[in-house]
């Protein structure tokens, strides 16, 4: 079965904006998702019911920096889990709208039967924010490795199913950012921006990223795509556009996340994309089961009814109508009765199976189990148009 591809729906954009001042709102400095529980839940909601596999909790403007200018960081923890909180209740909201939508949908839509989406929290650059201890209470980097261990550890109370590493511009600070975000034990993923790999050695980066504990990288380019796919690290794909999504899973992605922006409209085209591209390889992967079925089905057809026997892995098809059935492994094939079954399917490749048929019986096999010994079978179809060849036989007399 071909595997499923994920997407990672972020921020519709307002979510990531600093708080201003505004005279008629005596809530200016609230998180959106405080000020506007209803707005952020319905925004989420209507994620996943656009088919995301994995949301992201607003917690983008809850950490220590983004409040110290605010006074707030007292509430920091509360905040993020509130995030959390509201994209769970979302999450409940989402499912039940895209079992609605997928009611009258076709029984073999992709969309059915898709995993529960997760909920990821952000760990985001928390370098844009000013520090303003830094310099004079401890170094830069002694103040941004504390701060995303702080952060870190706030988002995991919180008990999102992942955290989401994003934004930082520069490679030592999303090192940093993955270190801190792994030691949690939570799975944690990184989105990486160009200006972070620009002079980073990308094969050495990737090694270090899977040894450091990420579970999964989502890259800029297909350049650095075409890397990741040789390494053992799963990785998944922050694409331009919809046009493209076709190419980065052919690279081997296994996630097509859009990261701010993701807004219904941009979501239904990038999954309806991949919808398109699960559909044409399952169709694919299906296709040698479809034509042994079909197979199976004309030599039913004109096979007379009774006695019949499936040897070996039974196809998941319902066996025809109007016989007897048995169902054996193929190794019994020399311990049942000569001269007794009107039709024989063997799936495997048995030897000598003629025997098996009365007179005018049907043999349904396939190329490498072509019958030998001493019973008179006439060839009536071989099909080795497309795989290997399948054929039917005749017992005559």
């Amino acid at each position: 079965m071909p595997r499923r591809h994920l997407l990672l729906a972020g921020s519709w954009g307002p979510e990531r904006i600093p708080a201003r001042p505004h005279r008629d709102d005596t809530d200016w400095y609230l998180p959106l998702h405080v000020r506007d529980e209803v707005g952020a839940r319905e925004r989420l909601a209507a994620q996943v019911a656009a088919g995301a596999d994995v949301i992201v909790a607003p917690t983008w403007r809850t950490h220590r920096r983004a409040l110290l200018p605010l006074g707030e960081t007292r509430r920091a923890a509360a905040w993020t889990a509130a995030a959390v909180r509201v994209a769970r209740d979302a999450l409940e909201v989402g499912l039940e709208r895209r079992a609605e939508l997928l009611a009258d949908a076709p029984a073999d839509d992709s969309r059915r039967g898709r995993p529960t989406p997760l909920i990821a929290a952000s760990l985001p650059a928390l370098d844009d924010e000013p520090e303003a201890g830094t310099g004079r209470l401890m170094p830069h980097e002694a103040a941004t490795e504390r701060d995303y261990r702080d952060q870190a550890g706030v988002l995991t109370d919180a008990e999102p199913d992942l955290l989401l590493v994003e934004s930082q511009r520069g490679e030592a600070e999303v090192r940093v950012a993955i270190t801190e975000a792994a030691a949690t034990g939570l799975p944690a993923w990184a989105a990486i921006q160009p200006s972070a790999l620009a002079a980073a050695d990308i094969e050495a980066w990737l090694e270090w990223s899977g040894q450091a504990g990420l579970e999964r990288i989502l890259l800029p380019s297909l350049a650095a795509a075409a890397l990741a796919a040789d390494g053992d690290l799963p990785w998944g794909a922050v694409p331009r556009d919809k046009d493209v999504i076709p190419d980065w899973l052919d690279a081997g992605a296994g996630v097509v996340a859009c990261l701010d922006g993701a807004s219904v409209a941009v979501m239904e085209p990038l999954r309806a994309a991949i919808d398109d591209y699960e559909r044409t390889e399952l169709e694919t992967a299906r296709a040698p089961a479809r034509r042994w079925e079909d197979h199976v089905t004309h030599a039913a057809a004109i096979a007379p009814g009774g006695a019949a026997v499936w040897l070996g892995e039974r196809s998941p098809a319902p066996l025809p109508d109007g016989f007897e059935w048995i169902v054996v492994d193929a190794a019994e094939a020399p311990h049942l009765p000569d001269d007794h079954y009107r039709l024989v399917v063997d799936a495997g490749h048995s030897p000598d199976l003629g025997r098996l048929l009365e007179g005018g019986g049907i043999l349904a096999c396939k190329d490498g189990s072509a019958p030998r010994g001493e019973v008179d079978l006439q060839l009536l179809t071989l099909d080795d148009k497309a795989g290997p060849a399948l054929l039917i036989y005749r017992r005559e007399g």
